[in-house]
């Protein structure tokens, strides 16, 4: 690493530290029974970490320079052992996670290519930039919230919490259900339903004289009717009323169906970000999530601070909806919540910064 590239490791871990100062922590409640690890601005990952209060949690994160802060799901005997098998595993939250880069179009609208950083569709081999644009995250808080209503009335799940990932998705966490104590099999039944990767559709009926999916049926009849009924008109009853019956049952189990990342899921020991905390390849913080959720450098705890940067490629780019346009080499300021994603993103150097006047 080049002296100019630790010194702008060394400005990051320097916001970032005074950031945790006095940031508002919220891990769970049992936290002295989760494991706690964090990784390094170097990517380092350092785990099997153990904690007895949100102070603790605090002082570890600023020594150790984290740049990304993480429990267990798992509640342990004892979280510090060194050893999976030595903690005496407890229990575990049920959690989904979804990432917006499965969905299409949505692993990023720029990539690097040589000295440059170009559009995602030129024609050239290059490692894709995973900033990816509102319209993305806005889809993920939509699934989100699909996902919310399915666990709800097909799960009988009401006690959980969403978290924005401070980069480019969402964590669903449901604690104190019935499935605290279950293992992976269950789980895994939970994510087949959830994504509906074991549903046959040839068992739903699509003769003229059989009877649409209603939504107060219940299973994915029951979800396949609340998708129907958003793309159908109202009083329709038997599939001879419907024009291409196997493709609209199609669109339905498309329109139904929720993309989470299965073994998120099925894991039991899986590691879950701190709301509060901050994700190391953005800036932005982790954050829990209500009815209501927009994207934007509010999320950065460093909107408003003035950042001094010098690009490492040729940039013309989008972040936040504001254009970036620099030559390699050059030097610019920018707001802080973009100039420290860019920097985190290996973009540009961050080469110092200071709050407003």
């Amino acid at each position: 690493m080049s002296t100019s590239s630790r010194q702008g490791y060394s400005k990051l871990e320097g916001l970032f530290s005074k950031y945790y100062s006095k940031a508002k922590l919220e891990p769970p409640d049992d936290l002295p029974e989760r494991e706690v690890a964090l990784q390094t601005f170097s990517g380092v990952m350092i785990r099997h970490l153990a904690v007895r209060s949100v102070e603790e949690l605090r002082k570890i994160v600023i020594e150790k320079k984290g740049a990304h802060l993480f429990v267990s799901t798992a509640s342990y005997e004892d979280p510090g052992a060194p050893s999976m098998d030595e903690k005496g595993w407890k229990r575990a939250d049920l959690q989904f996670d979804i990432d917006v880069d499965h969905f299409e179009g949505c692993k990023g609208d720029y990539k690097i290519c040589k000295d440059e950083v170009v559009p995602v569709n030129e024609d050239c081999e290059g490692k894709v930039i995973g900033i990816v644009p509102e319209r993305c995250i806005e889809r993920g808080f939509e699934e989100v919230k699909k996902l919310e209503k399915v666990l709800k009335k097909y799960l009988s799940i009401e006690n959980f919490e969403i978290h924005f990932s401070g980069n480019r998705g969402f964590h669903l966490i449901a604690r104190g259900t019935p499935y605290d104590f279950e293992g992976s099999d269950l789980r895994r039944e939970i994510v087949d339903f959830v994504t509906g990767n074991l549903f046959d559709l040839g068992k739903i009926c699509i003769k003229s004289n059989c009877v649409i999916p209603k939504s107060w049926e219940p299973g994915w009849r029951g979800r396949l009717g609340e998708a129907l009924e958003l793309m159908l008109p109202s009083g329709l009853k038997t599939w001879s009323e419907v024009d291409d019956p196997k493709g609209v049952l199609e669109r339905a189990f498309e329109l139904a169906k929720v993309d989470v990342d299965e073994q998120v899921t099925v894991d039991t020991s899986r590691l879950l970000r701190v709301p509060g905390s901050l994700h190391g390849k953005s800036g932005l913080r982790v954050v829990k999530v209500y009815s209501n959720f927009s994207y934007g450098p509010h999320l950065s705890p460093f909107h408003g601070l003035e950042t001094y940067v010098q690009a490492k490629y040729s940039i013309d780019m989008k972040v936040f909806g504001e254009r970036i346009v620099l030559s390699k080499g050059e030097k610019a300021s920018f707001d802080g919540a973009i100039g420290v994603m860019l920097a985190l993103r290996g973009l540009v150097e961050l080469i110092d910064y200071r709050a407003p006047t």
